[in-house]
């Protein structure tokens, strides 16, 4: 059976489109790939669209992405495949620092993803397959299945407003128990950093925050492969720079 690779093109990332398309190039034959791209329309449009295009081919996946992604995994559809999951998405992390783990759980569980106060947690996941309460589009498989269950229980995923449409997707599979899932066998990159350089940019960052006195350090999830859990991560600069203030105050006492 075919799947459908949804790619909402809403702006243009230099890396996003060259790896997309080797990456479907590669694996079209293979998995027979439908590409659904579209420029420039509103996310929840596209991805709607992708939807009834997988329902009126009788696909068995959609493969969401998104403009800003690449780096795409030769491999990465297979090892999703083989899981088998209802919902079950590559790892991938914010383009922005502190590069957190795109893949949240709840604090509150009995909390919506669909209320204001400040719910989530981002977690390095630490097995091959992890359930996840939120996941986002990087390069998330989903059965075509699931949405025809979202139709007949009257779930609308395809809404944008104070929350993007992973927050309502998610928000439908919870009201339907329908689990989701993050594969650590693969990641997916993100914005302009590669998986590779993530320390150093981080560090580069919190050299400038100790070095402005802007930050005391940025307290990290566990598994992150940089600071210890639940520890503030502290670079060489805020240590010097504390050394420093330490010798001015004896200076000044003596």
């Amino acid at each position: 059976m075919s799947i459908v690779l949804c790619d909402p093109v809403l702006q243009f990332h230099r890396k996003h489109i060259p790896h997309l398309m080797e990456w479907y190039a590669a694996n079209k034959e293979k998995h027979q790939l439908v590409l659904h791209m579209e420029f420039g329309r509103p996310l929840q449009k596209v991805q709607g669209n992708a939807v009834r295009v997988a329902h009126e081919m009788k696909a068995s996946h959609i493969l969401f992405t998104e403009h800003d992604h690449w780096g795409y995994p030769i491999d990465g559809l297979d090892r999703l495949l083989h899981h088998d999951r209802d919902v079950i998405g590559l790892k991938t992390y914010q383009r922005a620092y502190p590069f957190l783990p795109m893949c949240w759980k709840k604090i509150k569980p009995e909390l919506s993803f669909l209320q204001k106060e400040r719910n989530l947690r981002a977690f390095h996941p630490t097995q091959p397959v992890e359930e996840t309460d939120l996941i986002t589009w990087a390069f998330t498989l989903v059965k075509t299945s699931v949405f025809e269950r979202f139709q007949s229980k009257g779930q609308n995923p395809w809404i944008w407003d104070d929350f993007p449409t992973d927050s309502h997707f998610c928000e439908c599979c919870e009201t339907l128990g329908i689990p989701r899932y993050v594969c650590s066998e693969g990641i997916v990159c993100h914005g302009d950093v590669a998986p590779e350089h993530l320390v150093y940019w981080r560090r580069m960052f919190e050299t400038i925050q100790a070095a402005s006195k802007t930050s005391p350090g940025i307290a990290m999830p566990p598994g992150d492969e940089d600071h210890n859990d639940g520890v503030f991560y502290r670079t060489e600069a805020q240590v010097a720079l504390d050394a420093v203030r330490v010798h001015q105050q004896q200076v000044m006492v003596a």
